[in-house]
């Protein structure tokens, strides 16, 4: 099936959705969905609207329209440059909800709203049909990604992959976090990341950034050189490191992995989704549940400036070197494989809202066929070493925990007892 296919497939699925289901799952990402009643307060006085296009999940064009009480229209398209953060913003906002939806491209119509900045009024899954000038876009955009993905299946691409998992530094027994920014730089192997608190930007996280790799092992192995790092610069010795989803209340964690080499696809994103962040929220401690759905939603990505892109969706992978581990080497595999991984779970109403709501049990019925799909891929043998403990655990049924320091796990000691 080729991605035009693809496309009018998604649409079918997308149309045999009941209306209640579409709000549902939106709501469950943090979406906003204007009210009937909200659509007819909207109507009055001064309105902002956005009618955003996307096509292989970026906008192709953004329209905006103001009209004011007089009902006096203006209407401008954004340019991608010159109104890069507006134009970011709402970009993110109509991908991720056509994407939750279960669809690559399409329309979605957006009104300036005081809740959240804006509220979905309505989306047309398939605005290229009856209009030559989206036609054609639309058309540019799916040839091209089609061209990308026939070239990566003939040469058999070798995806190159990259992380940056962050911890916490936390003052025991009053659970009191240090910010890392007390020992590390912002830039470097081993640096700190910005949160942003009543308006004031905090550098409170630690986070590692090893060189990337086409393979497992490198990769591994400079993160390992970053641990080091961090160790030499982290003087306190009294402090325990913390990782996962949410070890310490309110301060959420991230395990994003860069990919290279591999074109950025809604059939990616989805095989990462289920084949990687859903086995990962049954294994995950529940106290991190509560990261979802601020952060770590479903297909969250981010393009990056080298060429690649930054799934953005898995709590930080470093609670120990099994699933660190087996997280970088199953990622690797999905990358090279995820055009022959082909179950859906997450579309299932009832799955999705299992992921979001940190239901191991829901979950559960799931993981065993998808390990069973990733250990018969070609190549997996290649993994295994790596894959398997991470796999033997996710079959026992088991949770990690992250109350635990990290250190003992990976087996770094303070400089002072080296």
């Amino acid at each position: 099936m080729n991605v035009m296919e693809e496309a009018e497939e998604a649409v079918r699925r997308y149309q045999g959705m009941l209306s209640g289901e579409r709000i549902r799952r939106l709501e469950q990402v943090g979406v906003e969905v204007a009210s009937s009643q909200e659509k007819l307060r909207l109507k009055s006085g001064l309105r902002v609207r956005y009618e955003v296009e996307v096509c292989c999940l970026q906008a192709i064009k953004i329209k905006r329209r103001d009209t004011s009480g007089m009902n006096s229209t203006q209407e401008s398209v954004l340019d991608r440059d010159a109104a890069s953060t507006l134009f970011k913003r709402i970009e993110r906002l109509a991908v991720k909800t056509l994407y939750t939806l279960g669809l690559d491209h399409g329309s979605v119509r957006l009104e300036a709203s005081g809740k959240t900045g804006c509220a979905v009024i309505s989306i047309d899954p398939r605005p290229w049909k009856g209009m030559t000038d989206l036609t054609t876009l639309y058309r540019a955009g799916w040839n091209q990604l089609q061209t990308a993905l026939d070239e990566e299946r003939r040469h058999q691409v070798v995806p190159v992959l990259g992380m940056d998992p962050e911890f916490l530094l936390v003052q025991m027994p009053e659970s009191k976090i240090v910010p890392a920014s007390r020992f590390l730089e912002r830039s470097g192997l081993a640096g700190c990341d910005s949160v942003t608190i009543g308006g004031r930007r905090i550098y409170p996280v630690a986070e590692l950034r090893p060189s990337p790799s086409a393979e497992p092992c490198e990769l591994l192995t400079h993160l390992l050189r970053a641990f080091n790092l961090a160790s030499r610069s982290i003087t306190d010795h009294s402090l325990i490191w913390q990782a996962g989803g949410m070890p310490q209340r309110g301060l959420p964690l991230g395990g994003h992995i860069h990919f290279s080499g591999v074109t950025l696809s809604g059939q990616l994103l989805r095989a990462l989704d289920n084949y990687l962040a859903l086995p990962l929220a049954f294994l995950q401690d529940p106290r991190g549940d509560g990261r979802r759905p601020r952060y770590g939603v479903l297909g969250d990505f981010r393009v990056k400036s080298y060429g690649g892109f930054e799934y953005r969706t898995l709590p930080s992978f470093l609670v120990s070197p099994l699933v660190a581990k087996g997280v970088v080497a199953l990622a690797r595999l999905i990358a090279g494989n995820f055009l022959n991984l082909r179950q859906r779970p997450l579309a299932q109403a009832h799955v999705h809202t299992a992921f979001y709501e940190g239901d191991r049990d829901v979950m559960q019925r799931y993981i065993p066929s998808l390990l069973d799909d990733l250990t018969r891929l070609s190549g997996y043998e290649k993994v295994d070493q790596y894959a398997a403990p991470l796999i033997r655990q996710l079959r026992e049924g088991n949770t990690w925990d992250e109350s635990r320091d990290i250190r003992k796990l990976w087996n770094i000691r303070a400089s002072h007892e080296e």
